[in-house]
């Protein structure tokens, strides 16, 4: 079983009730959809764009929180929090942290799906 914290798998079959199909199908979206999220964050970021780094970790937030990915969808919510006070040093702070949690994510639900598929 993997940690809960990167990917509660146990939370996300749950609410699909148990639809390991499905499952796979929104993990895969995940899979392509998260790292673009990311690079646009990343983007809105480095030019210090309010509303764009809002939206983009607003985005992040509800799609990691969809799948279980429960610290993303914390650290994106920090963030969202902080751009939204304008607070950049702390945006700016955060964002090594979710790089590095989306790597970590990305690369357990690879694994997951390699296992878990026919």
């Amino acid at each position: 079983m993997m940690s809960s914290e990167v990917f509660n798998e146990a939370a996300f079959f749950n609410h699909l009730g148990g639809d390991r199909e499905l499952g796979a199908e929104i993990l895969d979206v995940y899979l392509i959809d998260a790292p673009d999220r990311l690079r646009s964050l990343s983007e809105a970021v480095e030019k210090n764009d309010q509303n764009l780094v809002i939206k983009y970790s607003h985005a992040l937030k509800g799609i990691s929180a969809t799948i279980r990915a429960e610290k993303i969808a914390r650290i994106s919510e920090i963030i969202e929090l902080a751009a939204r006070q304008g607070d950049f040093e702390k945006v700016r702070a955060c964002f090594p942290d979710i790089v590095n949690e989306l790597e970590k994510t990305l690369k357990v639900l690879k694994e997951y799906l390699g296992v878990h598929k026919n």
